[in-house]
């Protein structure tokens, strides 16, 4: 008889009731949603309550923007990172300054070090589309995807990366960050009348059996991302 797989918590409760009760462990899920949207949030609330509620390590990598702006930005959330990173919990790797294509193989190398020093449990790559547009040719974003793949499996550890959708695109991040993730969560705003809305809904998810429903969602301190009932049950199509 098979074991029961083991879910690692996202931090997020519903979302959790939704999966199961988390993430498969040792699995790779992309978080994809445009500006705004709360990608980084939902992927900080990953890692900052996985340290503080469940006792896991976890690795913080960002491309986009340096850490202690990062750092600021989550403590006007409530979350204090530079503690948990100060007590040895969260290590925050800053590889804006390696976001080029002869660069790539030294940031994957140091996400590998960064989380075997720790002993993480839990990763996080913010974003993987800000490292995967800096090569010009198709066979390029192929190589790296399959370094990338090896190099997540390799590591054990649960991993969220998060994917760009610019505005009016279907698409998911590049288009090629779909092929490394055993599950895919969207993140969405959708406007009812003059009023934004934001919405997620996972795509899919490894050895889970999802219901392939919105999700209104709102974005509070201390909390951060809390799941509501998508009020189309009220008749709202998000037209």
């Amino acid at each position: 008889m098979r074991s029961k797989l083991k879910r690692v918590p996202t931090g997020i409760v519903q979302l959790d009731e939704i999966l199961g009760g988390g993430l498969p462990e040792g699995s790779t899920t992309l978080v994809a949603g445009g500006p705004g949207t709360g990608k980084t949030i939902l992927a900080s609330q990953f890692i900052y309550f996985g340290a503080v509620k469940y006792g896991d390590k976890g690795v913080y990598v960002t491309f986009e923007e340096g850490a202690e702006t990062f750092k600021n930005n989550m403590l006007s959330l409530g979350w204090n990172f530079e503690r948990l990173r100060e007590k040895g919990d969260v290590e925050i790797l800053d590889l804006i300054s390696l976001r080029e294509p002869e660069k790539a193989e030294v940031a994957l190398d140091e996400i590998v070090e960064a989380v075997r020093a720790l002993g993480a449990k839990r990763l996080v790559i913010d974003s993987i589309t800000a490292l995967i547009t800096v090569f010009r040719e198709v066979a390029e974003v192929r190589g790296l995807i399959s370094v990338l793949q090896k190099v997540l499996r390799g590591l054990g550890c649960t991993t969220i990366l998060t994917a760009e959708i610019p505005w009016g695109s279907k698409r998911l991040g590049t288009g090629a960050e779909e092929f490394i993730s055993d599950g895919i969560i969207m993140l969405e705003m959708i406007s009812r009348g003059n009023i934004l809305r934001r919405r997620l809904i996972v795509l899919k998810m490894r050895a889970t059996e999802i219901d392939l429903k919105y999700y209104q969602y709102d974005i509070s301190k201390n909390t951060g991302i809390n799941l509501l009932p998508y009020p189309e049950a009220e008749g709202w199509s998000g037209e």
